[in-house]
Protein backbone atom coordinates (compact mmCIF):
# COMPACT_ATOMS: atom_id res chain seq x y z
CA UNK A 1 0.00 0.00 0.00
CA UNK A 2 1.40 3.38 -1.04
CA UNK A 3 1.14 6.25 1.37
CA UNK A 4 0.41 9.52 -0.35
CA UNK A 5 2.75 12.27 0.72
CA UNK A 6 0.99 15.32 2.04
CA UNK A 7 1.30 18.00 -0.63
CA UNK A 8 2.87 21.17 0.68
CA UNK A 9 2.02 24.44 -1.03
CA UNK A 10 4.93 26.87 -1.27
CA UNK A 11 3.91 30.49 -0.67
CA UNK A 12 6.53 33.19 -1.13
CA UNK A 13 6.20 36.92 -0.61
CA UNK A 14 8.70 38.72 -2.82
CA UNK A 15 9.47 42.30 -1.84
CA UNK A 16 12.26 44.86 -1.81
CA UNK A 17 12.80 46.29 1.67
CA UNK A 18 14.78 49.18 0.17
CA UNK A 19 12.26 49.87 -2.58
CA UNK A 20 9.93 52.83 -2.80
CA UNK A 21 7.11 52.66 -0.27
CA UNK A 22 3.68 54.23 -0.39
CA UNK A 23 3.70 57.63 1.36
CA UNK A 24 0.24 56.99 2.78
CA UNK A 25 1.45 53.79 4.52
CA UNK A 26 -0.84 51.68 2.36
CA UNK A 27 -0.55 47.94 2.65
CA UNK A 28 1.53 45.86 5.02
CA UNK A 29 5.27 46.11 5.46
CA UNK A 30 6.11 42.54 4.47
CA UNK A 31 9.78 43.13 5.36
CA UNK A 32 8.75 43.30 9.02
CA UNK A 33 9.46 40.03 10.88
CA UNK A 34 6.34 40.66 12.99
CA UNK A 35 4.11 40.85 9.88
CA UNK A 36 5.60 37.65 8.43
CA UNK A 37 5.20 35.90 11.80
CA UNK A 38 1.55 37.02 12.03
CA UNK A 39 0.88 35.84 8.46
CA UNK A 40 2.57 32.53 9.22
CA UNK A 41 0.45 32.05 12.33
CA UNK A 42 -2.78 32.88 10.49
CA UNK A 43 -1.82 30.41 7.73
CA UNK A 44 -1.03 27.70 10.29
CA UNK A 45 -4.29 28.35 12.19
CA UNK A 46 -6.35 28.08 9.01
CA UNK A 47 -4.52 25.46 6.95
CA UNK A 48 -2.29 23.54 9.35
CA UNK A 49 1.07 22.37 8.07
CA UNK A 50 0.10 22.16 4.36
CA UNK A 51 1.50 25.61 3.60
CA UNK A 52 5.13 26.76 3.71
CA UNK A 53 5.56 30.55 3.86
CA UNK A 54 8.78 32.28 2.86
CA UNK A 55 9.79 35.90 2.46
CA UNK A 56 12.28 36.93 -0.23
CA UNK A 57 13.83 40.37 0.05
CA UNK A 58 15.22 41.43 -3.34
CA UNK A 59 17.39 44.01 -1.55
CA UNK A 60 19.46 41.14 -0.13
CA UNK A 61 21.97 39.07 -2.15
CA UNK A 62 20.31 36.16 -3.93
CA UNK A 63 21.62 32.93 -2.47
CA UNK A 64 19.75 30.11 -4.23
CA UNK A 65 18.22 29.06 -7.53
CA UNK A 66 14.62 29.42 -6.32
CA UNK A 67 15.24 33.02 -5.24
CA UNK A 68 16.87 33.77 -8.61
CA UNK A 69 13.81 32.41 -10.44
CA UNK A 70 11.44 34.52 -8.34
CA UNK A 71 13.58 37.60 -8.91
CA UNK A 72 13.40 36.99 -12.68
CA UNK A 73 9.62 36.54 -12.57
CA UNK A 74 9.21 39.87 -10.78
CA UNK A 75 11.67 41.80 -12.94
CA UNK A 76 10.80 40.35 -16.37
CA UNK A 77 7.10 40.75 -15.79
CA UNK A 78 7.70 44.29 -14.50
CA UNK A 79 5.38 43.33 -11.65
CA UNK A 80 4.83 45.79 -8.81
CA UNK A 81 6.05 44.59 -5.44
CA UNK A 82 5.17 43.04 -3.12
CA UNK A 83 4.49 39.93 -5.18
CA UNK A 84 2.66 36.88 -3.89
CA UNK A 85 3.92 33.69 -5.52
CA UNK A 86 2.21 30.35 -4.92
CA UNK A 87 3.92 27.20 -6.17
CA UNK A 88 6.10 29.29 -8.47
CA UNK A 89 3.22 31.23 -10.06
CA UNK A 90 2.59 34.94 -9.43
CA UNK A 91 -0.88 35.34 -7.87
CA UNK A 92 -1.05 38.93 -6.52
CA UNK A 93 1.15 41.80 -7.62
CA UNK A 94 1.07 45.04 -5.68
CA UNK A 95 -0.22 45.77 -2.20
CA UNK A 96 -2.12 42.98 -0.45
CA UNK A 97 -2.99 42.12 3.12
CA UNK A 98 -3.21 38.89 5.10
CA UNK A 99 -6.87 38.39 4.15
CA UNK A 100 -6.01 38.45 0.44
CA UNK A 101 -3.06 36.14 1.10
CA UNK A 102 -5.37 33.62 2.80
CA UNK A 103 -7.95 33.94 0.00
CA UNK A 104 -5.27 33.22 -2.62
CA UNK A 105 -4.16 30.12 -0.69
CA UNK A 106 -7.80 28.99 -0.46
CA UNK A 107 -8.15 29.37 -4.23
CA UNK A 108 -4.94 27.39 -4.81
CA UNK A 109 -6.17 24.58 -2.57
CA UNK A 110 -9.45 24.46 -4.51
CA UNK A 111 -7.61 24.33 -7.83
CA UNK A 112 -5.35 21.53 -6.57
CA UNK A 113 -8.35 19.60 -5.22
CA UNK A 114 -10.03 19.65 -8.63
CA UNK A 115 -6.82 18.84 -10.54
Amino acid sequence: MLLLAKQVIQVTIVDDSKGEKCDAHCGLDWSSPQVIALAGQRIKDRFGDKIKLDYLDLAEPITNHHALELNQIARQGNLPLPLLVINGQPRISGQFDIRLLLDAIDAELEINKEG
